[in-house]
């Protein structure tokens, strides 16, 4: 089946999977198969703005760069685990590994954690991919699934990293990184203000020992009564 034959909303799927496809990779660490991998996505990508990215990318991308950048300490955070208030890790992780197993996602050519940008965004361009292909053999209901966890988990987890690393990648990195930054976080929309907010006490008399509204003007540090 030529890509010609195929529905337009199929179409449309793949070329949001790979659009996602080369947000991810663009986070990955820069080796001789990552180019590979980066130049053959590039085909597949409609928007212009895109296809610079990529190809900014291919010229500047180095190992110094990405580690100053992505590796620890770097200056852009990458992993959900710095950005998800209050919530334990291993919690977290075990997660992104129920997401991934529920639809056989394996990451290739990464050795990157669960939740590290590059895999979160390499599962979303799968997610698509899958829907792309429930929808050209005629499986609504499996479309309607991948489309729903496509969703769920650019709700409960990709804003929540995109948000702080666009923020970074504009202080910090090359042009091309600042507008994938920009792009990724129009795609998924500004981050929850704490994806586990604080539960306030149920009984008067705690609520009246606690209180989390804004310390006045001047203040800096407000330290709760033992």
């Amino acid at each position: 089946m030529s890509a010609d034959t195929l529905h337009p909303e199929v179409r449309a799927l793949l070329r949001e999977a790979a659009e996602w496809r080369l947000l991810g990779l663009l986070f990955e660490y820069p080796s001789e198969p990552w180019r590979e991998r980066l130049a053959a996505v590039l085909p597949d990508v409609s928007g212009a703005g895109l296809r610079e990215m990529g190809r900014a990318a291919l010229t500047e991308a180095s190992p110094g760069q990405h580690h100053a950048l992505f590796g620890p300490g770097g200056r852009v955070p990458v992993r959900e685990t710095a950005c998800q208030g209050g919530v334990q890790f291993g919690y977290l992780l075990a997660e992104l590994a129920a997401y991934y197993d529920a639809f056989a996602y394996r990451p290739a050519g990464t050795a990157e954690a669960d939740d590290h940008l590059a895999v979160e965004l390499g599962f979303l361009a799968y997610l698509k991919m899958k829907q792309a292909l429930a929808l050209a053999t005629g499986d609504a209901d499996a479309a309607a699934v991948s489309a729903e966890a496509a969703a769920r988990f650019i709700g409960e987890h990709l804003c929540v990293i995109a948000e702080p690393a666009a923020h970074a990648l504009a202080a910090h990195a090359p042009d091309y990184l600042a507008a994938a930054g920009q792009r990724l976080r129009e795609r998924t929309g500004p981050a929850p203000r704490s994806a586990f907010p604080v539960v306030l006490p149920e009984r008067e008399e705690d609520a009246d020992e606690l209180s989390c509204g804004p310390a006045p003007p001047g203040v800096d540090l407000v330290q709760l009564a033992p």
